[in-house]
């Protein structure tokens, strides 16, 4: 029965989270698009085959399709999903005044605008979704303190003890146990100081990756009572915090993982974000939501990468074209489009790789 319900509740939250984060993303889009006066031809919940579809007064198509794996929007002019390539012929036989309403023809900040406003709804997602979460329940505040300690892991090997005081990681003041949760996933190697029995004491810890995280292995254990109460003002200023500390950490991680001093193995693929999406589910709404959060600010920023292909590929783009004054050539923007697909590809190959060996791993030990 449990593999049962497994089988059902991995896929469907994933899809879920999917789905969500997607289809905010290209709300985004769609809203900019609107505000800058370019026609949207179809707003698309999935790929693929048309199931169902109706057309508004402003002839945009609102359409589900077969594969329920996101969605995206089409502007008029654009040669595909992706707005990244526009369809030459098409633009050819455009009238005049449709020219006015075609996203090739906009001037480069609007088309700016459009592109960053995607990427930027996956923020204002999180940042709402986490002033509501602060709101309602508080902000945990958790002293750093060891309660208890996991067998064989890091922090027994380290000689971390229980009622040990976390006071520095790898020099970062520590003030509660949420920031030491953070310092653990940004390194695998650790400089501790915490206090015991009234003195610093320093140790180090090498940490294990189990699941495509890093474990220390210490545990503190939260309290109704240490959510601290706040007004919405203050939940909205912590969310903004979250949201930033999330983004810088994201930034050291993919940065330590491109100067190899981290291994690529923590990144995660579709399957991975699939395994977390249920492994959040199962542990409650709180988990699930906080899940939700973490892959909208990370969709948001991988989009802001310099990719081609993605947004942040096209704002580069842009604004050299801002620069020049002039539109790239054909040629250049198709080259940076394959090189933009190629670098994609690898990166799917690699973390899939990366998800099918952790998920073996923890299906046969």
């Amino acid at each position: 029965m449990n593999a049962a319900l497994n089988s059902v509740i991995y896929p469907v939250s994933f899809l879920f989270v999917l789905s969500l984060i997607v289809i905010i993303h290209e709300l985004g889009h769609f809203v900019a698009a609107r505000l800058c006066g370019v026609k949207v031809e179809a707003f698309s919940f999935g790929f693929g085959r048309v199931l169902w579809q109706r057309t508004d007064k402003h002839g945009t198509a609102w359409q589900i399709s077969l594969w329920p794996l996101g969605g995206y929007v089409k502007m008029l002019g654009d040669a595909d999903a992706s707005s990244a390539t526009p369809d030459e012929e098409k633009i050819k036989k455009l009238s005049e005044e449709d020219k006015k309403h075609a996203f090739y023809f906009q001037n480069v900040w609007k088309k700016l605008f459009i592109i960053v406003a995607g990427p930027a709804m996956n923020y204002v997602l999180a940042i709402v979704l986490l002033t509501g979460f602060f709101s309602i329940y508080g902000v945990l505040v958790v002293p750093p303190v060891v309660s208890s300690v996991m067998e064989n892991s890091a922090a027994q090997k380290a000689g971390i003890q229980v009622n040990d005081r976390f006071l520095r990681i790898n020099g970062n003041e520590i003030s509660d146990f949420t920031a030491l949760r953070r310092f653990v996933q940004l390194d695998s190697t650790l400089d501790i100081v915490v206090e015991r029995d009234g003195k610093e004491v320093a140790l180090q810890a090498h940490l294990s990756h189990e699941t495509g995280g890093a474990k220390l292995g210490v545990v503190s254990n939260a309290k109704i009572g240490d959510f601290k109460k706040v007004s919405i003002a203050q939940a909205f200023v912590q969310a903004l915090k979250d949201t930033w500390d999330m983004t810088v950490d994201t930034t050291i991680i993919l940065k330590r993982i491109i100067t190899r001093q981290r291994s690529a193995e923590d990144m995660r693929g579709p399957l991975g974000i699939a395994e977390a999406s249920g492994d959040a589910f199962r542990e409650g709404f709180e988990s699930f939501l906080l899940f939700i959060v973490q892959v909208s600010v990370g969709v948001g920023f991988v989009n802001l990468l310099p990719i081609p292909v993605l947004d942040g590929g096209n704002i580069i783009i842009y604004s050299i074209e801002a620069v020049i004054r002039r539109p790239l050539s054909e040629k250049a923007q198709t080259f940076a489009v394959w090189i933009g697909l190629i670098f994609l590809v690898g990166l799917m190959i690699l973390t899939s790789w990366n998800d099918i060996s952790r998920i073996f791993q923890r299906m046969f030990g």
